[in-house]
């Protein structure tokens, strides 16, 4: 391919690994050429001048929120895009979108709608008869249902990687939880919904809307609550059990028919229950775990469907994966972490890669966005990733300093 081709473009919010080390990687092996548009262009080229390698042909300055702008900007700049991608949460709706405006491959962007927005996923959920916690919006001013079972787990409508979810026991916490949420974010939904008991699961899947490959899952492992951080998640294989199956019939049935999904679960007494939708690749570091188990082909697999070829299922060459988080319990000066390493043993890949920086300041969210770092193992037998862990974790070190220590 050449640079005459219509390009790649691919929107983006602020500067992600996924992207810069994912997905452009593979669109330069496709011989893609690339035009990035993202509000934060001076962040992204920034970013290309430390890494030029892959820096895409161009990098646009552009409101990616709004469809229209993006279509304006394209049209403006005399861009016709051979595909429009993005593996950003907020903005699948709005790629969804330009996609449809060009002709393109590209999600239902109704779909995306409702994928993002938590109380729009109950609704559908709820209208195609499928598993459905109980739920109900919050905005300011509005009173806790009388009819609000407890234990409930409060969230923001459109949140990500945790972030202000939390388990309220009565409506005393929840109030608490309330007034402090809406003090920080304004005019913001909260959803509340019934707190299910079970344990969490994934479901990966690629389509090309003629068929859907299950490619496997994550089983999670979460703190204790009220407050709900990834802990560790271990690759438990293609979709092959019971519960596994159920699940994919149920991300289906919700509409889920293009390009790569993330899917959360909660296996219940009664089954499985879909409570959160991700439609892009999975994300904390797993995406390049997939990579490694599929040789080196997840990202380019994914960009594939978009440029309107047919999916091929993927093959793992591994069965055996682990990843660990590791998760700040105090606020500090971070004064020491462990530098990023990558292993490559006969029988396992190990990869620790740090995820903030000597000198940061720590300030707790109880969520995700707590990490320090994350590390990863692929491995040929579930004993070889046993050994790798045990070979790697006691080297790991971080310091947080408090008061006059930092």
């Amino acid at each position: 391919m050449t640079d005459n081709l219509s390009p790649l473009v691919i929107l983006t919010h602020v500067c992600h690994a996924a992207v810069t080390d994912g997905f452009l990687p593979a669109a330069h092996r496709l011989g893609l050429p690339v035009v990035l548009l993202t509000d934060h262009r001076l962040q992204h080229l920034e970013y290309f001048g430390r890494a030029p390698e892959h820096a895409p042909q161009q990098v646009i300055e552009c409101d990616v929120f709004n469809p229209l702008s993006v279509i304006d900007v394209l049209h403006g700049a005399g861009i016709r895009p051979g595909a429009v991608f993005s593996n950003s949460d907020h903005l699948q709706t709005s790629t969804a979108l330009v996609a449809e405006a060009f002709g393109l491959p590209g999600k239902p962007w109704r779909v995306c709608y409702d994928a993002k927005n938590k109380a729009a996923m109950r609704e559908r959920l709820r209208s195609l008869g499928l598993p459905a916690p109980w739920f109900e919006s919050l905005m300011p001013g509005q009173a806790i249902p009388a009819h609000a079972p407890w234990p409930l787990i409060a969230k923001p409508r459109e949140g990500v990687a945790s972030l202000d979810v939390q388990l309220c026991s009565n409506p005393g916490e929840l109030q608490h939880y309330l007034q402090a949420f809406w003090q920080r974010h304004p005019g913001r939904a909260v959803l509340l919904e019934e707190f299910l008991h079970g344990p969490l699961f994934t479901l990966e899947t690629l389509s090309d809307r003629r068929r859907t490959q299950a490619v496997g899952g994550f089983d999670v492992t979460l703190s204790e609550p009220p407050h709900f951080i990834e802990l560790e998640a271990r690759w438990n294989g293609p979709a092959g059990t019971q519960q596994r199956q159920q699940a994919l019939a149920q991300v289906l049935a919700f509409g889920v028919d293009f390009g790569v999904c993330h899917s959360e679960f909660i296996l219940t007494e009664r089954g499985p229950v879909l409570v959160e939708i991700n439609y892009r690749s999975i994300g904390d570091g797993r995406e390049f775990m997939l990579d490694r188990m599929h040789g080196g082909r997840w990202f380019e697999a994914i960009l594939r469907l978009h440029l309107g070829e047919p999916l091929v299922p993927l093959q793992p060459a591994s069965q055996h994966a682990l990843v660990r988080y590791y998760v700040a319990s105090e606020e500090g000066r971070l004064l020491q972490i462990s530098d990023d390493c990558a292993q490559q043993h006969e029988r396992a890949h190990v990869a620790y890669r740090r995820l903030r920086q000597q000198g940061d300041e720590i300030r707790l969210s109880r969520s995700n966005k707590d990490y320090l770092g994350t590390l990863s193992i692929v491995a040929q037998t579930e004993h070889d990733l046993g050994q790798a862990l045990e070979a790697t974790e006691p080297g790991l070190q971080w310091h947080i300093a408090q008061g006059a220590d930092a």
